[in-house]
């Protein structure tokens, strides 16, 4: 009986049993991963937030118009002239979070509106511009010419036609990352490293365009 004993104690665990132990620990270390990928992605909204009235007054570009009424600021073009058109604050900051709940009002799919961080200046700042078609682009002014950061490109998160959509900018140093709904979107670096925020729109063929920005928020 105690020989019996023995063979029972030290019989071979199955190959079955080893297959499922071993797929269990990779299951466990490949969420782990994907985790930690996801939180690395998500935006980090620390620091103190703003006070509204602390942001001053909005300054519109040429070409634009629009007015802040009820907690929200809208942006239109006030002629046919294709570019972007915008509204910043009067604050100078370095690093901050900055985010709105966004919508277009008129205008055609392949419009854009969304934020303006690091504005120096009529010729330099940097823009984050969603489409009712779904698109998305990240475009630059530096030293007065225009360049596309990240062309125009089809966006998963982004919610299309008129629906309103969160928009968020992330800058740190001279890395500004973005957001749409949460979801990360893309990373630029060597942007100034301090300057004004706002919202745009981005008016590709000359018709009339607005957006409305709603619920903003920021931190530093």
């Amino acid at each position: 009986m105690e020989n019996s004993l023995r063979d029972k104690m030290h019989k071979p665990v199955p190959r079955w049993l080893w297959r499922v132990v071993v797929m269990a620990l990779a299951l466990v270390v490949i969420l782990g991963v994907t985790a930690a990928l996801w939180l690395g992605t998500r935006p980090a909204l620390s620091g103190a937030a703003i006070p509204v009235p602390d942001l001053g007054r909005w300054t519109f570009s040429p070409g634009a118009a629009g007015e802040e009424a009820d907690g929200s600021v809208t942006v239109r073009t006030a002629d046919q002239a294709s570019g972007l058109f915008y509204a910043v604050s009067e604050q100078y900051l370095a690093d901050f979070s900055f985010e709105a709940h966004a919508a277009p009002l008129s205008g055609p799919d392949d419009i854009g509106y969304g934020l303006v961080v690091r504005y120096r200046g009529p010729d330099d700042y940097v823009a984050l511009l969603i489409g009712p078609d779904g698109y998305l682009a990240v475009g630059q002014m530096a030293s007065g010419e225009w360049r596309w950061r990240v062309p125009w490109q089809q966006w998963p998160h982004i919610k299309r036609g008129l629906t309103e959509n969160l928009v968020r900018a992330q800058c740190r140093a001279d890395r500004c990352r973005f957001y749409v709904n949460e979801e990360f979107a893309f990373e630029v670096s060597g942007v100034p490293g301090a300057g004004q925020t706002g919202f745009a729109v981005w008016n590709p063929k000359g018709s009339n365009v607005s957006a409305v920005f709603r619920h903003w928020q920021m931190w530093r």
